[in-house]
């Protein structure tokens, strides 16, 4: 199975504190087309989103062009997706080197959410995905934990936040199990052009 992970485009700014669930920016719209148009390209069995806001919209342009239905999998969603606050790295960052420490020292934990459980169901979520759809091809619009923790899980890495991909980019990971995955890339983003970002989480 091929599995094609795709990190949802810029999304908007958050009007208040504590918010989750944002929708795209008009610069993660760009990036959802640039990725749709290229993805387009390729053979595509099935589209999963998470059904948060950023990652259905940016799977939009994608599921247009094949005119498919796409599968949700709310297990492959992001830390906000128990109703909780969304931040990425930038917001993190601006709050200074103490709070980055905090950060570093517990990703997951930083968000108030239980890690163990995030990770397991994240895990379960992409399991699914093979138990269902096995020897397909697949594009997962997710966001930047479960890309990480896909990662992570495949190289036998130890930590949750060993990567930062950035928004729009596409990582392909392929095998026949959750137990059996070869990464074949990581974080490509020649397809966004001029619409790269610095990564942000």
């Amino acid at each position: 199975m091929r599995l094609i992970l795709v990190r949802h485009g810029k999304p908007q700014g958050l009007a208040q504190p504590g918010a989750g669930n944002p929708p795209l920016s008009s610069d993660g719209h760009r990036q959802a087309h640039a990725v749709g148009a290229f993805l387009a390209q390729e053979p595509i069995d099935l589209v999963i989103h998470s059904g948060m806001h950023r990652a259905a919209e940016t799977a939009a342009p994608l599921l247009d062009a094949l005119a498919i239905p796409a599968t949700t999998i709310p297990a492959l969603g992001e830390v906000d997706r128990y109703g909780g606050a969304y931040a990425n790295i930038e917001m993190v960052r601006a709050k200074g080197e103490a709070e980055w420490a905090h950060f570093l020292a517990d990703p997951l934990g930083y968000f108030g959410i239980d890690s163990e459980r995030f990770v397991a169901e994240t895990l379960d979520g992409f399991a699914s995905i093979f138990a269902a759809h096995h020897r397909k091809t697949a594009v997962i619009f997710t966001h930047g934990f479960p890309i990480n923790i896909l990662l992570s899980h495949a190289l036998g890495l130890a930590g949750y936040a060993n990567f930062v991909p950035d928004y729009g980019s596409i990582t392909r990971l392929a095998g026949g199990s959750l137990e059996r995955l070869t990464v074949v890339s990581i974080n490509e983003t020649g397809h966004l052009g001029s619409l790269a970002q610095e990564p942000t989480a």
